[in-house]
């Protein structure tokens, strides 16, 4: 198995795990989608770490640009999918922004640096990308399915796959950890844009006051979780395609459902139900995740 695919796999489990603790806190702690944008944002400054190990300015003044550029749109991404995240059911938000990025993703990379792809990658894509969906059907089909969750999911997948087309174009010119540091930095260039707006700085003025004392230790050890994940499929990224490393997060939906069905009991503010036609649906699309993922590897 490649060595991107496998990095892969592992950033999405951490991601998941990241996501579903992100629902705890935007409920319980942090309850402004844009402050914990922001917050997160602001963490980039930690990437000023890597200048010791080959962080240097780029060969040209375009590769910087789509570096801040992939970073700073990266914050508004999140804006929107923390919005949804925040209002619906983790499995519902995670897996309607996700089963959207990779048909974005493709896009964007088709057009920023005409990537190309055998036909047997786009059938990977095709099951990931329906495992994806089966494995919320009773929300999304079944269920009412609200329009500001489509809103919030088709801004928040074309941001994300924007950034990641942008970050493939840069690490196709520089060296990861040049393509890392400045993208990082775009981040907080992001995170800064948002208090631009004066509405926006009150909201996360008071988001900071509410939130209790101990809310920065449970945010810090998430963002360390999920920044473990989100450089796995960095580095994946810089070893193959932007686009398949996208849709790969297909086998993420399969992992949230592992994971709720052991921590909503105990977690409240998770809100799943489970019942046995979602969890055949749900056992489906885990066969169809499964699938695309071997035929990636295959391929």
């Amino acid at each position: 198995m490649p060595v991107y695919l496998l990095a892969a796999v592992a950033s999405y489990f951490l991601l998941a795990l990241a996501g579903l603790v992100d629902k705890i806190l935007l409920k319980t702690t942090i309850v402004s989608p844009r402050a914990y944008a922001f917050f997160v944002g602001i963490l980039g400054i930690l990437a000023l770490v890597f200048i010791p190990f080959g962080v240097s300015w780029p060969l040209q003044p375009r590769f910087l640009v789509a570096a801040l550029a992939s970073g700073v749109t990266s914050v508004y991404a999140l804006w929107s999918f923390y919005s949804a995240l925040k209002d619906f059911d983790p499995s519902r938000a995670i897996t309607t922004v996700g089963a959207l990025i990779p048909v974005f993703t493709l896009i964007f990379s088709i057009v920023l640096f005409a990537e190309t792809h055998v036909p047997v990658h786009f059938l990977a894509i095709f099951l990931l990308v329906l495992g994806g969906v089966l494995i919320s059907i009773r929300e999304n089909v079944l269920g009412s399915y609200s329009f500001e969750l489509f809103r919030h999911a088709v801004l928040a997948a074309s941001l994300f796959a924007f950034s990641l087309a942008l970050l493939r174009f840069v690490f196709i010119n520089e060296t990861f950890i040049n393509g890392l540091f400045w993208s990082r930095i775009g981040t907080v260039l992001g995170a800064v844009s948002i208090l631009v707006v004066p509405e926006n700085f009150r909201r996360i003025w008071w988001a900071a006051k509410k939130a209790p004392p101990i809310a920065p230790i449970p945010f810090l050890l998430n963002q360390g979780l999920g920044g473990t994940g989100a450089l796995l499929q960095t580095f994946a990224i810089s070893l193959g395609s932007a686009t398949l490393v996208s849709a790969l997060q297909g086998i993420q939906y399969a992992f949230i459902f592992v994971l709720l069905f052991f921590l909503a009991p105990y977690f409240p503010a998770l809100g799943e139900r489970f019942d046995p036609r979602e969890n055949l649906a749900k056992a489906v699309a885990i066969v169809a995740i499964s699938t695309g993922l071997y035929i990636l590897a295959l391929g």
